[in-house]
């Protein structure tokens, strides 16, 4: 499976913004998330495309507060194209970004009640201490040898 990640520009981020739906009620509107990112400089915001249809939005990059730890702060696949596989796939391939950078350390959160992510983080190896910040789990990829 192809995915890619394109730059937000004038052609394609009001496409990214109606990606995101009332249905998504754990995710933060693409149009604030979009908005964030102008204000963090660290932060990558990217389309995510799959065989060339945008499919999701993610914001990532290295931490502003921790230097060592690569963090994906936003993350959606919009409701018609979850449960195949787009949301693996692109997790998978954000953390090998990080990794190429250098990183060993990966921090995300994710709404309480979000299972369905909370069920994608677990496989892609992140694990939680079920701390809240910001009404959101914390969840860690630590892949420092021991």
């Amino acid at each position: 499976m192809k995915i890619d990640f394109v730059a937000l520009d004038k052609d394609n981020w009001e496409e990214c913004v109606l990606l995101w739906s009332s249905d998504d009620q754990f995710v933060t509107p693409n149009l604030r998330s979009i908005a964030e990112a102008q204000f963090y400089p660290k932060a990558i915001s990217r389309a995510i495309f799959v065989s060339e249809e945008m499919v999701g939005y993610s914001m990532y990059g290295e931490d502003e507060d921790d230097a060592e730890a690569w963090a994906i702060d936003r993350f959606m696949i919009s409701g018609k194209f979850r449960r195949k596989g787009y949301g693996l796939e692109a997790l998978r391939q954000i953390l090998e970004m990080g990794r190429t950078k250098g990183f060993q350390k990966f921090i995300t959160s994710t709404a309480i009640k979000n299972e369905a992510m909370q069920n994608l983080l677990s496989k892609v190896g992140f694990s939680t201490r079920y701390e809240v910040k910001d009404g959101e789990y914390l969840y860690y990829k630590d892949e420092k040898p021991s």
